[in-house]
């Protein structure tokens, strides 16, 4: 009788795993980002002007956020 549960239950298992991988996946990319971030903020803050980290770091940030989206999209579709 419930022999329809058994059939289809490999699907539970794959669903749960897939998001389970992506979740280490956007886990790691998020370390990898604030590991870039803060190395380049560190560097820099020793060897160059304040004005000039504002500029860059904002630039950065800009191209991380646009790094990020790329990346959704690509997964969504």
């Amino acid at each position: 009788m419930f022999f329809w549960f058994f059939r289809y239950s490999f699907l539970i298992f794959v669903i749960f795993t897939l998001i389970f991988d992506f979740e280490f996946f956007l886990i790691f990319l998020n370390f990898l980002f604030i590991h870039f971030y803060y190395g380049l903020h560190v560097i820099l803050k020793d060897y160059v002007h304040q004005i000039e980290i504002k500029f860059y770091l904002g630039f950065l940030l800009r191209l991380i956020f646009f790094f990020i989206l790329n990346i959704c999209i690509e997964l969504c579709f």
